[in-house]
């Protein structure tokens, strides 16, 4: 389903390019669904909505109750840089902090599946998001709540809180990234033989996309200068007890490597 908010919108024009980048071979069920979610959202979807925000603000206070979790605010979650931004909070998405609770996110998922029928699917090293929908009833927030409430009696000591790894910053695009993915490149490791960061990587360009998942935020993207501190930022990712694929980087055997550009392709394009 493609939203068109444009007084300019050609029709045609739209849909000739739509049709080069679609199958021929449509699926009915999706175009059903798509149907019956139009309609359910023309008819009643104000209904829906405001039952949902109003489950997330009581959902909100009753785990700050507990004392031991804590709903995270917009000022909490903001770098102070960015507090004037004009970024807003989506009320609908509940971020708990749980490193009260003396239980690792890992244990905390799996104490919530296992004992309760709860499944949380976003997490960082100290805090889960629950996702609200139109789909969210009270008896499921009552059952959450429940389960909170008894998992904050069980409250083991506060554990250390850990630190995620400092994001590395952008450094500087040296090539288009069309180039640089098309290039056949080489693949060097992350690591030398002493299990540090590759010296040899520093200054090279990416010629793939690195995304550590979650939060699915590249790292690298083809044509970017690579750093030392990338590098770094990739490797203390890999070797954190919080699971983070690393789409993007290759396997060589056991080593984890970044296919970059060679000098002979960095020599054939066409620097920005």
């Amino acid at each position: 389903m493609i939203h068109v908010n444009d007084p300019d919108f050609d029709a045609h024009l739209f849909r000739e390019n739509f049709n080069m980048h679609t199958s021929t071979s449509p699926q009915y069920g999706i175009i059903a669904s798509l149907d019956v979610g139009r309609q359910q959202a023309v008819m009643e979807g104000y209904k829906l909505l405001q039952r949902t925000l109003e489950l997330a603000a009581e959902l909100r206070e009753a785990i700050n109750a507990t004392g031991v979790f804590q709903a995270l605010t917009l000022a909490e979650l903001l770098p102070e840089e960015v507090q004037g931004d004009g970024i807003a909070l989506d009320p609908t998405k509940i971020t708990v902090d749980i490193s009260r609770s003396g239980f690792t996110v890992d244990e905390f998922q799996q104490v919530l599946f296992e004992r309760f029928n709860i499944q949380v699917e976003k997490s960082t090293f100290n805090t889960v998001t629950l996702l609200l929908t139109i789909g969210t009833t009270r008896s499921k927030v009552s059952r959450l709540h429940d389960a909170l409430l008894r998992l904050a009696r069980e409250a083991k000591a506060p554990r250390r809180l850990v630190k995620a790894p400092e994001i590395a910053r952008f450094t500087a695009l040296k090539y288009l990234p069309r180039d640089a993915f098309y290039c056949e490149g080489e693949l060097i490791p992350l690591l030398d033989e002493d299990e540090h960061a590759n010296a040899a990587l520093d200054g090279r360009v990416c010629a793939d996309q690195i995304v550590p998942y979650p939060p699915g935020i590249p790292a690298l993207v083809p044509g970017q200068v690579i750093t030392r501190e990338i590098v770094q930022f990739l490797l203390s990712l890999m070797r954190s007890h919080k699971r983070t694929d690393l789409h993007g980087v290759v396997h060589d055997g056991y080593t984890p490597c970044i296919r970059v550009m060679t000098a002979a392709e960095e020599r054939s394009n066409r620097a920005l």
